[in-house]
């Protein structure tokens, strides 16, 4: 298979049953030859197709003349990649868009006799690409914004009515903006000055907590960076660095991590702690909890220690000094970075998140000591699973109150309420919220 075969496969499969876009395209690609150039076009091809999905499928159906029970999806997710190619990626010239797009076309029996129409639409969209008409915002407001940003217009509706036009604008030209990808530096084995002349030709200065976050300015596939092979670094953003800072772990204590994947958060408090404190991370699914084993390995750290198991239903018991519960959440803050989120979310996903939600924090709370601090945390924008959590949280458990932030909590993060919350419209980075709770 040719990249846009491959590519096609991706859309097909996860069209057909949506998954983790990430996993997906590794399975698929990994028993193929492509090189490291090629593997990035597919990643970027089929990133921007789910991205633009919605508004790329407007811009085709005003060009695409055949009755609609004649469109195979077929041809429509082929027509996809070439619209997508011709009017987001420059790189590509317009006719090889066209071309490999008919080619690709031919190659598929469902629409080899529909290449004809591929090369029609595609050559119409190049002559009309700058000037597509979209919806009257002056008629419908949420269609408008829906189709030229390409979000479900659930999403919108709530976001305009909480936030407002200018701050919803904000998000969704941050969701569809290519996510940034920091490196986090190992606290220990490595000197900062070691470590930034490493990276002088790959990242930015240093920021965020601890001054621990560098932002890659290059297109490098992050497993081949020597760095990262010898634990030395791993990938993070600077926002779950600031929910880290949240619990601010000290030396020698135990720490328990009820949804540790893929366990970037986990490592760091590993390393603060040192070799007397321990990190019980805890995963549902065997294939995530793979992934913090994974790199607590690489990074050499011992005291970390994955379980298989329900957060919400312990298969031990005892206390802890302090309890993570970066919970499963909408992810609306991190449609950047997950943008499969904002087809694969509904708004009836909210209410039962909440319920799961509140089966961990009553976990959460039956497993930490007294005067122990639980910090609950979500990358969601949506104040059901933020700030409404909390209250319930505190309304069921007299035993608990809401405590400060740590001093080293930069106040731009924290709100009016003490809690950390990093948006988009406001911050330009990953959305992430967190409560600090002790108990009393």
């Amino acid at each position: 298979m040719n990249t846009r075969q491959l590519v096609l496969k991706i859309v097909t499969e996860f069209e057909d049953c949506p998954k983790d876009l990430d996993s997906l395209i590794d399975k698929t690609l990994k028993f193929t030859r492509i090189d490291h150039r090629d593997r990035r076009f597919v990643f970027e091809l089929v990133y921007g197709i789910v991205r633009y999905k919605l508004y790329l499928n407007y811009v085709m159906d005003k060009f695409l003349t055949v009755e609609p029970e004649q469109q195979t999806q077929t041809l429509r997710r082929i027509l996809l990649v070439g619209v997508y190619q011709i009017m987001f990626m420059d790189r590509v010239p317009d006719h090889a868009a066209v071309n490999e797009s008919v080619n690709l076309a031919k190659s598929h029996p469902e629409t080899k006799a529909a290449s004809g129409v591929v090369n029609a639409v595609l050559r119409n969209v190049i002559k009309k690409k700058n000037k597509i008409e979209l919806p009257d915002p002056q008629v419908n407001l949420v269609q408008r914004l829906s189709v030229e940003y390409s979000h479900p217009e659930w999403m919108i509706e709530r976001w305009l009515k909480r936030l407002g036009l200018s701050n919803t604008k904000k998000i969704l030209a941050f969701n569809n903006k290519k996510p940034e990808i920091y490196l986090r530096r190992k606290i220990r084995e490595i000197s900062r000055q070691q470590f930034e002349s490493d990276v002088r030709t790959l990242c930015e200065q240093a920021v965020g907590y601890l001054n621990l976050y560098y932002k890659m300015n290059k297109a490098i596939d992050t497993e081949n960076i020597r760095l990262i092979q010898m634990g030395l670094c791993n990938v993070q953003s600077p926002s779950s660095g600031w929910v880290t800072a949240m619990m601010d772990v000290s030396r020698g204590e135990h720490v328990l991590d009820l949804c540790s994947a893929p366990g970037g958060k986990a490592v760091l408090m590993a390393e603060m702690i040192q070799e007397s404190g321990t990190v019980v991370a805890c995963e549902l699914k065997f294939k995530r909890l793979l992934k913090v084993v994974q790199t607590s390995r690489r990074m050499g750290l011992r005291n970390v220690y994955p379980i298989a198991c329900d957060g919400a239903a312990l298969p031990f018991t005892g206390y802890f000094d302090k309890v993570l519960l970066d919970a499963p959440c909408t992810g609306s803050g991190v449609l950047h970075r997950y943008p499969d989120g904002r087809w694969t979310r509904t708004a009836e996903n909210i209410s039962k998140l909440v319920s799961v939600q509140r089966k961990l924090l009553e976990s959460a709370a039956k497993s930490v000591d007294s005067n122990g601090i639980i910090v609950y945390s979500t990358c969601s924008l949506e104040p059901e699973e933020n700030e409404e959590q909390v209250q319930w949280f505190l309304d069921n458990h007299k035993d608990f109150r809401l405590d400060d932030p740590p001093d080293c909590l930069p106040g731009m993060y924290v709100d009016a309420s003490g809690y950390l919350r990093i948006t988009p419209y406001e911050h330009g980075l990953d959305g992430m919220f967190a409560a600090r709770f002790v108990k009393v």
